[in-house]
């Protein structure tokens, strides 16, 4: 293969410009066809003096811009690659090409799409951090509306979705505004108005009430959505709500195009007019069962006494004892009575056994839920119920996006506690976490320094203290070091042992490493004398226990424990679920916001999405 020869020859300015793509062209052949050495004829490149580079052809070019060019190229091709990757599904391939680019070295179209790519990338890692960061160089924004209408569409979106991870509602409705005002067809609009609804949907309810200076057609949504909030257990009268919002909201693109869920002929039309409520009301579970029903009630007349509105098909309840009786015999004769659906059983003994009589004639909501696939199968069952299993998946998740892999984790050492320290650490190591280590600590432990000292290897720090005062018989001033390879405690526990473990924590040099509890840990009433100490824990949160995110706040009793307070709120959704079971069934990807958490139905149970607060100076607030 020939090589053109590079020599020093002066020529003509006009001639260097003339020539530039023709040099371009040579030096990429020289440098990136196969059977040539791109290393030599970089190489010569080096060698060759910075006044100018000629060919045989007689093509003058300055040195550094030739090396631009190329940079340039490979820069291109680089973004061509990832892209590639990226369409294949290959995400860390196509950041890894991503981080080999100079941004610089982009023209501004590329430059959109290269921040677009990295963006899109790292959302569908969940790296949401990662991509705010990306949408926010200043560069991009300046250039966004530049772009032609197919780009600025696909910006808009990612911009959405990105923001709407985020927890940053307000900005994911207007990019969605945005983007909307750029679609032409019906239905293009009904979709992003179906988004635009899936993100109120999951807003605190005081967030829906807030009036925003942003404009008309945010604080339409943000109305809209509130009044639908406000009636969730009147499914009955979401259309009505629509048509009457339209008359203070004429103009509004919803009134036009009004989201799916307003447009479905039938809401819940085969309202049930008898409910039984099955569980046990003695001993050891009066309390609990009565923490249900009265929650239950709570809702009921809630529903009842909404201000100017009728309460249409208010069921009649009838209350069932399991304590002693089959749950067979119980349920039965809940159908012979006529009642229209079923609300229990409680214990998940009971629960078993129901599971084990095949399919039922009457839908029937569990107030507890078993890992069954079986369970799963069965026509008209329902489970819901307080697992801390979701919520141990949430607590892994976000710690996995927010970037810890290893892991120090703290429960108590009974069944429950055991049970879920092993379930996180299988779906944990599953992820390619670390469990580093882990303490199950016994009820009746109040010293935790010495429980969390091995764990932490503070006891084998001081022993090397020891040693080195014993070796050069001195006295020797040395302060004992944690290890460092934990990034992050995940705590389990009820407030009192939260209240103690923390200090600890903080005492033996882990004050910097990031904690994250359970919902256990807050039971809806700010103590800031008490958790003072928790300041800076982060914990998965039942709504209910937040100000500002229900219509109504919950009034459970002060006195119950925790998790009799969580009791409340469980049945206070069970009465939503029951209202909406069927709205559940058909809308797949929009929650009820319960008291509990976001309320949605996947392969016959419930399943709760928290929120996340953290603690500040002794006081409980959200989070995103």
């Amino acid at each position: 293969m020939g090589v053109a020869t590079i020599v020093n020859t002066p020529v003509r300015l006009e001639s260097m410009k003339k020539n530039t793509l023709s040099l371009f062209v040579v030096v990429t052949i020289l440098a990136f066809i196969g059977g040539c050495a791109p290393t030599s004829s970089l190489q010569k490149l080096k060698n060759t003096p910075d006044s100018a580079i000629i060919d045989d052809a007689g093509l003058v070019y300055q040195k550094d811009s030739v090396l631009l060019d190329i940079a340039q190229w490979s820069d291109k091709q680089n973004l061509s690659q990832a892209e590639v990757f990226s369409a294949a599904g290959q995400l860390e391939s196509s950041n890894k090409v991503l981080d080999n680019i100079n941004p610089e070295n982009l023209n501004n179209r590329r430059f959109v799409t290269f921040t677009l790519l990295a963006a899109r990338n790292y959302s569908a890692q969940f790296k949401m951090q990662l991509a705010a960061e990306k949408l926010d160089n200043p560069r991009f924004k300046s250039l966004i509306g530049r772009q032609g209408t197919e780009l600025k569409q696909k910006i808009l979106n990612t911009q959405a979705d990105v923001a709407f991870a985020n927890g940053n509602y307000y900005q994911a409705i207007e990019n969605l505004i945005a983007l909307g005002r750029l679609a032409k067809h019906k239905s293009h609009i009904r979709n992003i108005h179906d988004k635009i609804w899936a993100v109120t949907v999951r807003m605190p309810y005081q967030q829906l009430k807030q009036k925003n200076a942003k404009g008309f057609v945010l604080n339409g949504w943000l109305d809209l959505s509130a009044n639908s909030r406000l009636f969730q257990t009147h499914p009955d009268e979401q259309s009505y709500i629509l048509s009457q919002w339209r008359r203070s909201w004429k103009g509004h693109p919803a009134s036009k195009v009004p989201p799916t869920f307003f447009g479905r002929s039938t809401f819940w039309n085969s309202n049930p007019d008898q409910i039984a409520l099955l569980l046990p009301l003695q001993d050891d579970y009066y309390t609990p069962s009565q923490s249900i029903i009265q929650g239950f009630m709570s809702a009921y007349y809630q529903t009842m006494n909404l201000e100017g509105k009728k309460s249409l098909n208010l069921p009649e309840l009838r209350l069932y004892d399991t304590s002693n009786r089959t749950i067979s015999d119980v349920y039965n004769q809940a159908v012979d009575d006529g009642m229209e659906m079923v609300i229990g059983p409680l214990r998940q003994s009971e629960v078993k056994d129901l599971i084990l009589t095949g399919d039922l004639p009457l839908p029937t909501l569990t107030l507890n839920r078993l890992e069954n696939e079986q369970a799963t199968k069965i026509e008209n069952l329902f489970q819901f119920g307080l697992s801390t299993l979701d919520e141990l998946k949430q607590i892994a998740d976000r710690g996995w996006i927010k970037g810890h892999r290893n892991i120090l984790m703290i429960a108590p050492e009974n069944s429950w506690g055991k049970r879920s320290s092993e379930f996180f650490k299988q779906h944990w190591t599953s992820r390619g976490g670390d469990l580093t280590a882990d303490v199950l600590y016994p009820l009746s432990v109040n010293d935790f320094t010495k429980l969390l000292k091995k764990p932490l290897h503070i006891d084998l720090s001081e022993n090397r203290g020891l040693a080195i005062k014993r070796f050069i018989n001195s006295r020797v001033n040395y302060t004992a070091r944690r290890r460092q390879d934990i990034d992050l405690v995940v705590m389990l526990g009820y407030p009192l042992k939260a209240r103690q473990i923390k200090p600890a924590l903080d005492f033996l040099y882990a004050s910097d490493v990031p904690v994250i509890a359970s919902s256990h840990i807050y039971n809806g009433v700010n103590q800031v004398g008490l958790d003072r100490d928790l300041s800076g824990v982060e914990f998965s949160s039942m709504p209910w226990t937040l100000s500002g995110q229900l219509p109504i706040d919950l009034q459970p009793d002060n006195q119950l424990h925790t998790a009799y307070r969580h009791l409340y709120a469980l049945g206070h959704d069970s009465f939503l679920i029951a209202r909406n079971l069927n709205n559940l069934e058909l809308s797949k990807s929009l929650p009820l916001f319960g008291s509990t958490g976001l309320l949605s139905l996947k392969e016959g149970a419930i399943t709760r999405e928290q929120k996340w607060a953290k603690f500040e100076r002794g006081k409980a607030i959200e989070i995103y």
